[in-house]
């Protein structure tokens, strides 16, 4: 394994140093809206596409733009509990 979003599991990586370094969440939201447009311009449909785009725009605007973009695994988590 190269990665992992779970903490704990492999040392150096983002999640088990508070999703702190990496690539951020916000990065990943702007690339996946320019995917989308692109999508657009080409009149391609990306239905899987649009949802990840929704779901970084959501996890950032809860203050996570700045984490590593795994840091999405804790909105699952929090969901789960819930």
């Amino acid at each position: 394994e190269l990665y992992n979003p779970c903490p704990g599991v492999m040392e150096n990586t983002p999640a088990s140093n508070g999703y702190q370094g990496g690539f951020m969440s916000q990065l990943m939201a702007k690339d996946l809206g320019l995917a989308m447009e692109a999508a657009v311009a080409s009149q391609t449909s990306t239905p899987m596409g649009s949802l990840a785009r929704n779901l970084f725009n959501f996890h950032n605007g809860q203050g996570n733009g700045q984490k590593d973009f795994s840091s999405l695994f804790e909105f699952y988590q929090k969901q789960n509990q819930a």
